[in-house]
């Protein structure tokens, strides 16, 4: 089931990436558009939620859920300058913290040793 789910995730993001990309030859409406980016922004919020349940550590947890959270929530809400910051924030700093948090093993391993 969750490989199923998983599959079904990732084409989802492939089809809102091609539309993204079609979109720069084809324009697309702009209802269109807003669908893409809708689509992309929710979809991008719910794999930080995912993820966020993967980690044992509470504040890593807290991070990305909240950060999935702000980027589902923020399609459905008034677009401004410091929402679009925070956002920004929200897209960036989970990647930021995957790519540079020591993995749980190093993690373990440095506390035994």
């Amino acid at each position: 089931m969750k490989n199923l789910a998983f599959i079904i995730f990732k084409l989802a993001l492939f089809s809102v990436l091609i539309g993204k990309v079609l979109n720069w030859f084809l324009n697309f409406s702009d209802q269109v558009n807003q669908i893409l980016n809708t689509s992309m922004f929710c979809l991008l919020g719910l794999g930080y939620f995912i993820a966020g349940l993967a980690w044992t550590n509470k504040w890593l947890k807290g991070i990305f859920i909240a950060c999935g959270i702000y980027l589902i929530v923020m399609n459905f809400i008034e677009k401004n300058t410091f929402l679009t910051v925070i956002g920004i924030a929200c897209i960036l700093s989970p990647m930021l913290i995957a790519r540079f948090s020591p993995d749980e093993k190093e993690e373990n391993e440095l506390t035994e040793g």
